[in-house]
């Protein structure tokens, strides 16, 4: 009888911690890992790593990338005293799904809704992820005609690709009410401007460099002795301004030198200096976008997302180009869950894996 007994109270214990899974956002520069209860709805540990893909580009090996992820996730399971097998699954997203990533998943071509991305889903287990079986979620490519090599420099600007924030889109998708088409902007080490159909399927996407031209240029030029490391510390509405309007007079190069100018030449601090500097990458991006996305006046609602300081950066510059747009900026918790809420979106309707095998 107390064998019986003790054995249902395992079972019993089982069940309950099964309900927990663990969500993998893997970028650029930067790699999350979030321990999500499917009962609660709520995200009970984030772990985060300083590093991404970019380590891969640089190394030529994922090999540092898949033992900070292992490192990560072990630390993680250690800090909630759970084992590997109390994990019902693990699903990751991003950069972590490429060529320079841990298990690469082929993109799926625009336009395409949440069901497209499931079922091209796989599921692995992985040494590095203690064999706890994980989905990993394919990014999308823009649809474009065929061409050859002769067109292609005329038409490079029609392909792009993204990954992760397929899922990030979905999850902000879900905690709005917009109605119409419309554009979802995430800045981050890559801008990504995302256009959404009105059955809120992913039509296209554009992508810049410019939130790592924002790191490179401060760390890596003479720049470095004009601002701060830390760029931005608080958002200055007229310098995001000056400097919008400086790159658009006078173009990008020159609007960076600018701010060795302010620093000999006037008495503005390294905060409102790194404002006109962002003013400056940021009008190019917005120019990408209105000079590449079809119909760009006719939308009926952006959402702006990503981590601050650049979202309200975002927000405030795209009200100042266009008053007319409908522009909603996001707040944190509408960001940090968004990656949660767009990933167990997809994830419900993959009913086609098995965890199991």
């Amino acid at each position: 009888m107390s064998i019986k007994f003790n054995h249902k109270i395992e079972l019993m214990r089982k069940a309950v911690v099964n309900v927990k899974v663990i969500l993998i956002d893997s970028g650029t520069t930067n790699s999350r890992l979030r321990l999500y209860d499917k009962t609660t709805c709520e995200v009970l540990d984030t772990e985060k790593i300083r590093i991404g893909v970019r380590d891969t580009a640089i190394s030529g090996s994922n090999t540092n990338l898949k033992a900070h992820l292992k490192q990560g996730l072990e630390r993680l399971l250690t800090r909630n005293q759970l084992r590997a097998t109390d994990i019902e699954y693990m699903a990751a997203s991003g950069m972590i799904t490429s060529n320079l990533g841990i298990f690469e998943v082929p993109h799926i071509l625009s336009p395409a809704g949440m069901a497209d991305f499931a079922k091209s889903a796989k599921v692995t287990k992985l040494e590095e992820f203690l064999q706890i079986p994980c989905v990993f979620i394919p990014g999308m490519r823009n649809k474009v005609n065929s061409t050859d090599d002769k067109d292609l420099a005329a038409a490079i600007n029609n392909f792009d690709v993204l990954r992760g924030e397929e899922v990030e889109s979905f999850g902000l998708l879900k905690q709005f009410d917009v109605k119409g088409k419309g554009m979802i902007v995430l800045p981050g080490s890559h801008t990504k401007f995302v256009a959404v159909d009105e059955n809120k399927d992913l039509l296209s996407c554009l992508s810049t460099l410019g939130g790592e031209t924002l790191q490179a240029i401060q760390k890596e030029t003479i720049l470095s002795d004009s601002l701060d490391s830390r760029l931005i510390g608080k958002i200055d509405h007229k310098m995001l301004e000056y400097g919008y309007e400086a790159a658009k007079q006078h173009g990008l190069t020159r609007s960076f030198y600018h701010i060795r100018l302010l620093d000999l030449f006037s008495e503005l601090d390294e905060n409102q200096r790194a404002n006109y500097f962002a003013g400056s990458v940021i009008y190019y991006d917005l120019l990408a976008l209105s000079q590449s996305a079809e119909e760009i006046d006719e939308i009926d609602w952006l959402i702006v997302g990503g981590s601050n300081p650049l979202r309200k950066a975002f927000t405030h510059l795209l009200r100042y180009m266009n008053h007319k747009w409908k522009i909603i900026e996001a707040e944190d918790q509408q960001v940090e869950y968004s990656l949660v809420f767009g990933a167990t979106e997809i994830l419900s309707n993959c009913q086609h894996l098995s965890f199991t095998e």
